[in-house]
């Protein structure tokens, strides 16, 4: 069905005074919605990140086999430079949409449609230049879907049980993770059906919510006149006027770097460290990974409830990135994939207690409920950005000492680079 959304401000107008900007308080979610959000979550995730873990590197392998390193690099830059700049101008057009259906639903609707079509080109990409586009398209698309996806939690979803729903949804990517690894593992070594059956899985999540989603509607005459100003206010919140929403931007950048300097290339860390090849990493990636997504799950859920009953965030954040750290140390020295299995369970432990509070803490930081949609894509940068920087820096750290394989150089700075993160989180000074 659909809902009016009664506290919208009218043109030119200023939301009224309330505790991290959200107002009025949402009615309680049930156990419906919850899992049809989380599915949809899985769906996207599911078709997004196996590629970037196992899928895509292997497309870059068939491609080109003797530059594999610097080619992946190249694709996932272009991609999440691609999305840096997309997600953000369809999240300032998500809170301007006046359609019958909703303000979110048409964009989870065309981004999931046009996902799916772009893993198809993906699938079918004959030469790096169509591999960069097919990924670029990819990840375009999917954060269209995402633009639609993220502001659902700040629209529907009570504070009183922000912890335990974003705990919840949070999980859903390393399910999708460990689920994409254990299709991969199945259908390889059709690397085309391991590309294909995430987004048909993508598209059926993605229905599945746009049935039950209560979604809020705005009328025309309420939308300030829309500027080259508003297009430029899509990548920008200022820090002055909203500070605890930029301590937490900046904590979701620095610990979204160190996650990235492990995740990115652990196909091929394996592979150079362990000796595995191409028909064996998918069982071992999925081993890895089921690994990780056990403890993540597991942690989520008890963190989540945790911190929903302590009303406390910061301190799970600083929880996590020291686990985090950790998890990259042993990683970084691991003298075989034991060690490397205990690095990924504290790494889920980690991820477990991050995403339980983190999605919930920037909810209740955000500036304005009439801008929802736009401030999370700002949120959402902070997640994007290191995937870019991340790969574009990597070189640098994997060719200290004379050769291009010097991952415990690049696990250690994103083990820093994640602590830095916790400690200014713990700047914010609106939520405990």
């Amino acid at each position: 069905m659909d809902l009016a959304d009664p506290a919208m401000p009218a043109a030119g107008g200023v939301d009224a005074p309330a505790p991290h900007g959200r107002t009025p308080e949402p009615p309680r979610v049930g156990a419906g919605f919850i899992a049809a959000l989380s599915g949809a979550y899985f769906g996207t995730w599911i078709a997004l990140l196996p590629a970037i873990q196992i899928t895509l590197a292997l497309r870059v392998q068939q491609i080109a086999p003797d530059a594999k390193a610097s080619v992946l690099s190249l694709v996932l830059t272009v991609g999440a430079v691609v999305a840096l700049l997309g997600q953000n101008v369809f999240g300032l057009l998500s809170d301007r949409t006046t359609s019958r259906f909703g303000m979110r639903r048409p964009w989870i609707a065309l981004g999931s449609a046009a996902g799916a079509a772009s893993l198809v080109l993906l699938a079918t990409a004959s030469n790096t230049a169509v591999l960069v586009l097919s990924w670029a398209l990819t990840q375009l698309t999917l954060n269209i879907l995402l633009a639609g996806l993220n502001p659902v939690v700040a629209d529907q979803v009570p504070a009183s049980q922000l912890g335990r729903v974003t705990a919840i949804a949070g999980m859903t990517t390393q399910l999708a993770v460990a689920g994409g690894a254990f299709l991969v593992q199945a259908l390889l070594p059709n690397l085309t059906a391991a590309l294909l059956v995430p987004a048909v899985l993508c598209l059926v999540g993605s229905v599945i919510l746009l049935r039950v989603l209560p979604d809020r509607r705005r009328a025309h005459a309420d939308l300030p006149p829309l500027t080259w100003r508003t297009w430029l206010g899509a990548y920008w919140i200022s820090p002055r006027k909203a500070p605890d929403f930029a301590w937490a931007w900046l904590s979701r950048f620095l610990v979204g770097f160190g996650n990235v300097t492990l995740n990115s290339y652990q196909t091929y860390f394996l592979m150079d460290r362990f000796g595995y090849d191409d028909e064996t990493i998918g069982g071992v990636v999925f081993k890895v990974l089921l690994v990780n997504a056990v403890c993540m799950v597991l942690a989520s859920l008890v963190f989540g409830a945790l911190s929903d009953r302590l009303r406390r965030r910061k301190p799970f954040v600083l929880l996590s990135a020291i686990a985090l750290a950790l998890a990259h140390v042993i990683a970084a020295f691991a003298p075989s994939l034991g060690w490397y299995l205990a690095a990924s369970a504290i790494a889920g432990v980690a991820a477990g207690c991050y995403t339980a509070v983190d999605l919930a803490l920037v909810t209740e930081v955000l500036p304005s409920r009439a801008d929802t949609g736009k401030d999370m894509s700002v949120f959402h940068l902070a997640q994007v950005l290191p995937q870019s920087l991340a790969p574009a820096v990597a070189p640098l750290y994997l060719s200290l000492g004379g050769g291009d394989d010097n991952y415990a150089a690049f696990f250690l700075a994103g083990a820093v680079i994640g602590l830095i993160g916790a400690i200014c989180n713990q700047r914010i000074r609106s939520v405990r």
